[in-house]
């Protein structure tokens, strides 16, 4: 089954999309290694100081190298010649093994000089063996006779020792094993030539019984040997077939003759095939024909003379005269009628008698037919089974006479092998040293290179490690330059927590009640970023991640530092469902925003009836107005998009407080249908990937991120500390009556302000955990 090129189109786009995925998690752990490269270095530095002292303390480990080279002496049969293997460099797997076996390493102990053994003392032999063979390593190059010995000690010198040793013991062992081998393989091949003579006695008696159990066998033992009861199969097969045919005919016959009966036609013409002599009688030509007209012939004079007597006592209409004139008549119509009249006369006999007997004649010569044929039948199956087990006692005598071949021809090689190894007895395996072992003057452990690419190596994949560990457990940013990095946005501002105001709508707004705190003096720092701005920013929508990042605070305040400028602002409460700016303004009532977009009135009318003039000089604000059953479709619609149509032609700036990016869809929408996003952020709440989740959604419905406002930052200097906060929030649609959370005051009711920071200070303030919940919520519902 092929693929339509929709699927194979779907599919490079999932790969694409994968992969694109894996590169952006991998961009963003680069960002998190360099936020905390430190400790990345410290992992480095710590490595190598360690790797430092491992290459200062490590004891030096040298190691001398030597090659021995193996050559065959003679041409004697050992155990791998009598394989085909004579060829030495075929065996070094087993000289490589038996250089490292128990009894090697005891003849090194043994021929070891005195003063390196000194490195053995304390150890029993077992174990002095078990120390050499881990020290020792054997190799060779394919298809060569050389073996590349290595040995490591401590002592430059007593490595060398101990390969001289080694090779001298390795000779021995070799000689030892070498001396009696011509005894040993004669021996062998002798109870070989017995193994195989018994092996031939034994084929040449089970021959011989088949060959008896045989009576119809002829033969030598070949392939060509004659199987006499294949003939008797080919001379039945062809009397089969013939048997086959007078069948077919028998029966094709019976059933014309059948039909023919059961429609009434002419039956004659079966006749000549099954009752020549009957056809011949119904035609009057036979003799039975004869004496029937002799009888009549008879009968005719006795009803003469009858008549004539008659005559003389009746007279001539007496009725017994009238009778046997009649009967005298009869007679001679059937005496003396034609052969054509006899053919006719005969058809109603032929249709009486001739049919069924001429039906039971066909019927019986079908019967001897079918006999026939089953009984050629038996006698072939019969022959093919003696066939098949004269084939079968044939293959077995011809497998036999094979088998005694081969094992005649291996027993005369035994036979020349062993003449070959009486002449040559002094054939061995003899070991020569190549290259002598050589006394090392630099150690090959510890290295300086290795040492130190192992340290670099486990110092950055340790710094790594720990790197992730704590990117998954803290969850969090940590400074101000990391969420930059993170997000690849710009920080508008950063918002110190702010303590709660007294007062009621825009005179509990910090701009508006403290125009010359420091707080106040950032936002009109976001207001100048935004007024900067690359970009048109004179709609602008202003959300969070989650709920409780103060995002109606920055956007009341926001609105009063545009208003300070002079410039005329609107701002609208887009947050139909928990609406947190007009339950700050206390304006929960029944006009606002979803009246405008449920209203089919003029649009311009139906917003002055909803627009609200504040104390504040140049900013009016339009509330969420009645919660609606279906926000996001209001904001969805085209009526919204004319609301934002006529507030720019009547406000330089207008600004939308909308509902957490996260929670509900409604920023999305708003977010296309305006200049730019402000994503206000808490970073001691906010957890990490919920923010990047949060500015993911944005870019990929293209709605332009303008920057982050940094939020509830403490003066206190004290970086790194932990975050703990447990908040709850959902957005559902109930009552307008239901009452919504408190508002918890503008940023943090705990924290002292007596000494606020200057303003060129807010940016290295650090982030420290305060419950600095937005004003947008917890507040009874007025409405």
């Amino acid at each position: 089954m092929t693929m339509s090129q929709g699927q194979i189109a779907g599919m490079e786009a999932g790969g694409h999309d994968a992969l694109a995925t894996t590169l952006h998690s991998i961009a963003r752990f680069l960002r998190t290694v360099r936020l905390r490269s430190s400790i990345l270095l410290a992992c480095l530095v710590t490595s190598g100081i360690l790797g430092a002292l491992y290459y200062v303390t490590a004891p030096r480990v040298y190691q001398s190298n030597a090659s021995l080279y193996v050559m065959k002496v003679g041409s004697g049969i050992t155990e791998e010649s009598m394989r085909g293997a004579s060829d030495p460099s075929r065996a070094m797997p087993t000289f490589r093994t038996l250089m490292s076996c128990e009894r090697v390493m005891q003849l090194t102990l043994e021929r070891l000089s005195d003063r390196f053994k000194t490195q053995f003392e304390g150890l029993t032999d077992a174990e002095a063996s078990a120390l050499i063979q881990a020290s020792l390593s054997v190799s060779f190059e394919f298809n060569t006779n050389i073996l590349d010995v290595r040995y490591r000690s401590k002592d430059p010198k007593a490595a060398a020792a101990v390969l001289a040793a080694l090779f001298s013991a390795y000779s021995s062992f070799m000689n030892d094993m070498n001396e009696g081998s011509a005894d040993q393989n004669l021996v062998r091949l002798r109870s070989k030539i017995d193994e195989v003579t018994d092996e031939l006695e034994k084929n040449r008696q089970l021959r011989n019984r088949l060959k008896a159990s045989a009576p119809d066998y002829v033969g030598t033992g070949s392939e060509d040997s004659l199987n006499v009861h294949l003939e008797n199969i080919r001379h039945l097969t062809a009397k089969l077939s013939e048997a086959g045919d007078e069948t077919a005919k028998a029966n094709s016959t019976h059933q014309e003759l059948q039909r023919a009966i059961s429609e009434g036609r002419d039956v004659l013409q079966f006749a000549d095939t099954l009752a020549p002599q009957m056809m011949a009688e119904a035609l009057g030509i036979g003799t039975q024909n004869s004496v029937e007209a002799a009888r009549i012939n008879q009968e005719l004079l006795e009803k003469i003379s009858e008549l004539q007597n008659a005559q003389r006592r009746f007279g001539p209409n007496h009725q017994d005269i009238l009778d046997l004139r009649s009967q005298i008549a009869t007679l001679q119509s059937h005496l003396f009628r034609s052969p054509d009249a006899k053919m006719q006369a005969t058809e109603a006999s032929v249709k009486t008698y001739l049919g069924p007997q001429l039906l039971q004649m066909a019927q019986q010569r079908l019967g001897t037919a079918m006999a026939t044929e089953r009984g050629l039948q038996a006698q072939l199956q019969q022959e093919k089974a003696l066939a098949l087990e004269m084939d079968i006692t044939l293959s077995q005598i011809y497998d036999l006479e094979q088998e005694m071949k081969q094992l005649n021809g291996l027993r005369a090689q035994f036979f020349e092998r062993t003449a070959m190894i009486d002449l040559e007895k002094g054939t061995f395996i003899k070991t020569e040293v190549s290259t002598p072992p050589s006394i090392p003057k630099a150690p090959v452990s510890p290295r300086l290179i290795v040492v130190g690419f192992l340290s670099i190596f486990f110092g950055t994949a340790a710094g790594l490690g720990i790197i992730w560990v704590l990117d998954i457990l803290d969850d969090r940013f940590r400074a101000p330059e990391e969420l930059k990095l993170h997000l690849n946005t710009q920080i508008l501002t950063m918002v110190p927590a702010m303590e709660e105001l007294p007062g009621e709508g825009f005179d509990s707004v910090m701009c508006q009640l403290r125009p010359n705190s420091t707080e106040a003096e950032s936002f009109r720092g976001l207001r100048t970023n935004l007024e900067f701005s690359a970009g048109d920013t004179g709609r602008i929508v202003c959300t969070s991640t989650e709920p409780g990042d103060g995002k109606t605070t920055i956007s009341a305040n926001m609105a009063v530092a545009f208003a300070q400028s002079r410039k005329k602002t609107l701002i609208i409460d887009a947050d139909m469902r928990r609406p947190g700016l007009s339950t700050l303004l206390n304006l929960r009532d029944d006009k606002g925003l979803s009246v405008i977009l449920r209203s089919s009135g003029e649009l311009e009318f139906v917003v002055r009836e909803n627009l609200r003039p504040t104390q504040v000089d140049d900013l009016d604000v339009i509330s969420c107005g009645p919660r609606p059953v279906n926000p996001a479709e209001l904001l969805a619609s085209e009526r919204f998009a004319n609301l934002l149509a006529w507030a720019e032609t009547r406000y330089e700036q207008i600004i939308i407080d909308a509902p957490p990016v996260l929670a509900v869809s409604d920023p999305l929408i708003i977010g296309r249908l305006v200049d730019g996003v402000v994503l206000v952020v808490r970073p001691d709440k906010d957890r990490r990937r919920s923010v990047i989740r949060a500015t993911e959604s944005l870019h990929s419905l293209r709605c332009t991120l303008l920057g982050v406002v940094v939020n509830h930052l403490s003066g206190n200097d004290a970086a790194g500390y932990g975050y703990g906060y447990g908040y709850g929030y959902g957005y559902g649609y109930g009552d307008d009556n239901a009452s919504d959370e408190n508002a918890s005051g503008k940023n943090d009711t705990d924290n002292d302000l007596t000494d606020q920071p200057e303003v060129d200070d807010v940016t290295r303030l650090s982030l420290v955990s305060h419950d600095n919940t937005e004003p947008d919520t917890e507040r009874e519902n007025a409405a």
